[in-house]
């Protein structure tokens, strides 16, 4: 099996090396052929230097004036043909174990075509542990009413943590659609409902890391998020999809396994051989659980903490 990274880089020479470098260590010993791609918009800040210097890990790279970001991607994809795809940001990272647990879930559920993870990892700028954030999961219909990033929930897919299958990316034209600027991702997973649920995979798979770059383009980012949510709501493409989500589990096990990256207490954290799909009366009531949630439920809660946030804020727990 062939897994195809691209990483678009602009002026990211203070992240850059982190980001190759993970990469090429999540690669090593994964059990599967890495096909790495480098998108340089023509950076000026010694990007240049630290490319020529793994140039002999990559499949392709340029240093070249584009036209953005996700040209940059669509650029780097149309160099690539490997089964599985995926993009790496400039300044995030890959774990040692991502790209073998990506390779592990493709070969063992061919029914499964996109994955992202249900623990969202974050990092600070200099690499530090910003958090981690865990996800019940990810529902087509949900993510078409804005409530997997959006105004009504700010739960995003996180775009590090997402690989798909080549015949996907086809389906859908074999680009990242151009229309936004900014959320060209959060249009690209739109794109990927439409024609096949996502499987959470639960254990983080990359590390956002928050810069300035990033935060600069929040605003830009929701604005293009709003405008899509509205389009979908138009169309009814909350409709057209069925409810409920899909994970991938992992579970603690006693003896050897195919996959012992990790160890903790004489277990080994190794993938589940099987999948998890909710039938559809347990999907009803999880949904209307879950608008209960955000309706009554969310409200009354903020509310109640607000009128103790008096007392709260003296509490000796606070520090």
């Amino acid at each position: 099996m062939k897994i195809s990274i691209v990483t678009p880089s602009y002026n990211q020479a203070a992240h850059l090396e982190q980001t190759i470098q993970s990469v090429l260590l999540a690669a090593d010993g994964c059990g599967a052929e890495l096909e790495y791609v480098v998108i340089d918009g023509g950076s000026t800040d010694g990007s240049r230097e630290i490319l020529e210097r793994h140039a002999h890990r990559f499949a392709y790279w340029c240093s070249e004036k584009d036209a953005g970001q996700y040209a940059a991607i669509n650029k780097g994809f149309d160099k690539t043909t490997g089964e599985i795809m995926g993009w790496l940001n400039s300044s995030d990272l890959y774990f040692p174990w991502t790209l073998s647990t990506v390779r592990e879930i493709f070969e063992k559920f061919p029914e499964v075509q996109w994955i992202t993870a249900l623990r969202k990892f974050c990092v600070q700028e200099d690499g530090s542990f910003e958090g981690m954030q865990k996800m019940p999961g990810f529902a087509g219909c949900c993510y078409y009413a804005g409530m997997h990033g959006g105004p009504k929930n700010s739960d995003f897919i996180q775009q590090e943590t997402v690989f798909w299958r080549r015949s996907l990316w086809e389906q859908i034209g074999s680009r990242i659609p151009d229309r936004c600027k900014f959320a060209a991702d959060f249009h690209l997973w739109g794109e990927f409902f439409k024609h096949a649920p996502v499987y959470g995979v639960d254990a983080p798979l990359a590390g956002f890391r928050f810069h300035g770059d990033s935060r600069s383009t929040a605003d830009r980012y929701m604005a293009e998020v709003n405008s899509l949510l509205e389009d979908w709501k138009k169309t009814g493409a909350r409709k057209q999809i069925g409810q409920g989500f899909c994970t991938i589990m992992r579970n603690w096990e006693d003896g050897k396994s195919s996959w012992n990256t990790h160890q903790h207490g004489g277990h080994e954290y190794i993938i589940l051989n099987k999948i998890l799909q909710i039938d559809s009366f347990s999907q009803n009531i999880i949904w209307k659980l879950c608008s209960a949630y955000f309706i009554f439920i969310k409200p009354i809660y903020f509310t109640f903490r607000l009128l103790l946030w008096p007392i709260r804020r003296k509490a000796p727990w606070n520090y």
